[in-house]
């Protein structure tokens, strides 16, 4: 039984992370600014602990990290009207909180698992993106870029970790990871912001035109692949995206959802700018090669989306009732 330390493990990947690593036999520690309420039914497994604290919390991370066989950073603010409002926060959390959890994991030379982004690949024309294309960002007077250079400067810092004193790493880059207990209604990603909307019969907004693409990959699947990656010493120092790969624009996927759902909302269009102000800029296409975590640990992604957003839309729809 190993002692499992995850970051932002009350949040949506990280309890469910917290569920499949309970499952394998081992102690986890969820620690989460959050209220704790998407692991509360864990409360209760004698393995299980949840500290509710943050990651800027030097002292706490101190002694957490210190006491991990194993540590899953998975917390971040991922949310893209929050790069634009709020850069600040957004960088002490995703980097200078990362950095100080890195430099106490090389210590001890304790493992870590960092939860990455699509991001990472900015606005590269040339996709699908494979794990070594370049990167290819805009302004730094863009807010909207905060992010993806905070969790890349996190990558650097784990290979110069192991370069320099042998941290075991690996990383993992998601693409869209959606499913029950992604956000709150109307909140933070597209899905559950077009729910809401379809949910109490309003407009559903759609930024731009709807043209932008993207891929969807369901939570169990990009869990299962977390776990592969994780536990695959062939896999440490290298970093790995989890994604679907069949290209789906958000026009599509509103469309989609309308019918799964069978809902009546028409669709509304409005330009990013009225939501997002002068310091965003969109990223069209965002694809990836999943060719390497399939050679290295025989993964893929087994729930279509239209199934997947089934199981999304059952939840909320409770969550409503």
């Amino acid at each position: 039984m190993e002692r499992i330390l995850i970051t932002g493990g009350a949040g949506f990947l990280g309890s469910y992370l917290c569920e499949k690593l309970l499952k394998k036999g081992h102690n986890v520690i969820a620690l989460d600014m959050s209220d704790g309420s998407k692991v509360e039914h864990l409360m209760d497994n004698k393995d299980f602990q949840f500290i509710q604290g943050s990651v800027l919390d030097r002292d706490l991370m101190h002694r957490e990290v210190k006491k991990a066989d194993l540590v899953f950073h998975f917390a971040a603010i991922a949310d893209p009207k929050r790069y634009v409002q709020e850069p600040l926060t957004v960088l002490e959390i995703d980097l200078q909180a990362t950095l100080n959890i890195l430099k106490l994991a090389a210590q001890d030379k304790t493992k870590v698992i960092f939860a990455s982004t699509s991001e990472i690949y900015g606005r590269n024309p040339k996709t699908p993106w494979a794990e070594d294309d370049d990167r290819v960002l805009g302004s730094t007077a863009i807010n909207r870029w905060c992010y993806s250079s905070a969790k890349a400067t996190a990558e650097h810092y784990l290979y110069a970790y192991h370069q320099h004193e042998g941290l075991p790493f690996t990383t993992v880059r998601f693409f869209n990871v959606y499913g029950p207990k992604l956000d709150d209604l109307g909140s933070g990603r597209v899905i559950p912001i077009f729910l809401k909307q379809f949910l109490m019969n309003e407009p559903v907004t759609i930024h731009g035109d709807g043209s932008h693409t993207r891929t969807y990959v369901y939570v169990e699947d990009a869990v299962d692949a977390v776990l592969k990656v994780a536990f695959c010493k062939k896999a440490e120092q290298q970093a790995f995206n989890i994604g679907r790969t069949e290209e789906v624009s958000v026009l599509e996927l509103a469309k989609l959802l309308k019918k799964v759902g069978n809902f009546k909302s028409e669709f509304k269009f409005i330009p990013h700018k009225e939501v997002f102000g002068d310091k965003y800029e969109d990223i069209p296409r965002r694809i990836p090669k999943i060719d390497k975590i399939k050679s290295y640990c025989n993964w893929t992604p087994s729930t279509s989306l239209e199934d997947g957003l089934k199981k999304t839309i059952e939840y909320y729809r409770k969550k409503i009732i």
